[in-house]
C-alpha cells in the first residue's frame, strides 16, 4: 500500500474507503494543530463527503465542500483561490475524480503547500499501477477503497480501507500499526507498535474510536496482489484502461450520445444519454445488462448522464453487446 500510494507508511487496514478519507482528514487537522477547517473538492465522491460531515460532527471541524466550476467533471485549482486561510487543515480530492477524470495533483499540491494546508488524496489501487503516484505528486496523506484488490462485492461488503501518510504524520494515524522486531534469538518477529487506539491508551489520548480493522479483507487484499504479482496488476490496470476507452470510442459513435468525462480519464468516464440516464439503464436492464450509475441520484442537473466503468474481465463482445444496446433518444 505503501509503494502504490508513494508514502512512507500505512497502517494495518481501514474499515473501508469512506471512513479512511475521513480518518486522513482528521490526520490532517491533528498534524497541522489549531486549524479545524477541511476544503473538499467537489469532484470527490459524494457518498464519501457524507461521512466526512458524519466523523466531524459534534467537533470543533468544519468541512466545506467547493461549488462545482465551469466544468463540473474536474475540479479547477482556481476554485482554491480566496478560500485557503491560515484556518484551513486540509484540502481533500479524488484522483481519479468521482467522474473518472484524472485531476492535475501537483498543481493542487502547489496550492495546497503554499499555504501551509496539507493535501489528502482519495484514490483507488488500480489506476496506481499505470498512474503517477499520489505522493509523488505531492499528496501527504492518501486513502482509497480496497475492494478492487480481489475483495467480492459480497452483496454490499465487507469492504477494507487502505491509508498511508508521510513519516512525520505516524503518531496521529490511527488503527493498527505492524512494526518489524526482533526475538530473543535473533528471528525476524512482527508487532503491534505506537498504539493510538482508545481500546490500548487512554482516551483523550487516542487518535481515533476505530476498534477493528478489516482483517479478513485485508488479507485477501494481501493474498490477490501477491498472486497477479507486479507485472500481473500493471496488465489488470492497463486492460481496464483500454476496455474503457474502447467503449468510451463506441459510444461516441451512437447518435444522442456523448462522452462528457475531459481527458484524461482512467476506467471510469461519465456519458450524456439523449433520454434520461434511469430510462437508458432500464432498457439495458431489459437486455440482461447492468448499467451505470444515474448521476440523477447524486445531482438533478446531471439526470441524463451515466458514469459507466470497465474492468480488465469486460471482452470486446461485451463492449459491444452494451453499446448496441443503447436505446434511442425520444
Amino acid at each position: 500500500v505503501a509503494e502504490l500510494m508513494g508514502l512512507e507508511v500505512a497502517n494495518a487496514s481501514m474499515y473501508d474507503g469512506a471512513t479512511a478519507m475521513a480518518e486522513g482528514a482528521l490526520i490532517a487537522v491533528s498534524s497541522t494543530r489549531k486549524r479545524e477547517r477541511i476544503v473538499v473538492s467537489p469532484t470527490v465522491n459524494p457518498t464519501y463527503r457524507k461521512v466526512l460531515e458524519t466523523y466531524i460532527s459534534g467537533t470543533p471541524h468544519t468541512s466545506t465542500t467547493l461549488p462545482a466550476g465551469d466544468d463540473p467533471f474536474r475540479f479547477d485549482v482556481s476554485q482554491l483561490e480566496g478560500e485557503l486561510d491560515d484556518g484551513v487543515a486540509c484540502v481533500v480530492v479524488q484522483y481519479p475524480n468521482f467522474y473518472g477524470t484524472i485531476e492535475d495533483i501537483e498543481a493542487i499540491a502547489e496550492v495546497v503547500h503554499d499555504a501551509g494546508a496539507l493535501l489528502v488524496v482519495n484514490t483507488t489501487p488500480v489506476p496506481l499501477a499505470l498512474l503517477r503516484s499520489p505522493g509523488e505528486l505531492g499528496a501527504d496523506i492518501a486513502v482509497a477503497e480496497g475492494q478492487p484488490l480481489g475483495v467480492p462485492p459480497s452483496y454490499g461488503g465487507p469492504y477494507v480501507g487502505l491509508l498511508a501518510t508521510k513519516q512525520k504524520h505516524i503518531r496521529q494515524m490511527p488503527g493498527r500499526l505492524a512494526g518489524i522486531t526482533t526475538d530473543e534469538e535473533g528471528k525476524r518477529g512482527f508487532v503491534l507498535t505506537l498504539q493510538t487506539r482508545e481500546q490500548h491508551i487512554r482516551r483523550e489520548k487516542a487518535t481515533s474510536n476505530i476498534c477493528t480493522n478489516q482483517g479478513l479483507m485485508a488479507t485477501a487484499a494481501t493474498v490477490y496482489m501477491s498472486t497477479v504479482g507486479p507485472e500481473g496488476f500493471r496488465e489488470v490496470a492497463n486492460r481496464s484502461y483500454q476496455n474503457a476507452h474502447y467503449l468510451a470510442s463506441q459510444v461516441a459513435l451512437v447518435d444522442g450520445y456523448a462522452v462528457e468525462s475531459p481527458e484524461p480519464f482512467f476506467h471510469e468516464f461519465t456519458i450524456r444519454c439523449p433520454i434520461p440516464a434511469a430510462d437508458v439503464n432500464r432498457a439495458l436492464l431489459d437486455r440482461g445488462i447492468l448499467g451505470g450509475l444515474d448521476l440523477g441520484t447524486v445531482d438533478p442537473s446531471l439526470a441524463d448522464c451515466l458514469l459507466v466503468c470497465t474492468t480488465e474481465l469486460h471482452s470486446c463482445e461485451s463492449i459491444d453487446r452494451m453499446v448496441e444496446a443503447l436505446p434511442a433518444g425520444r
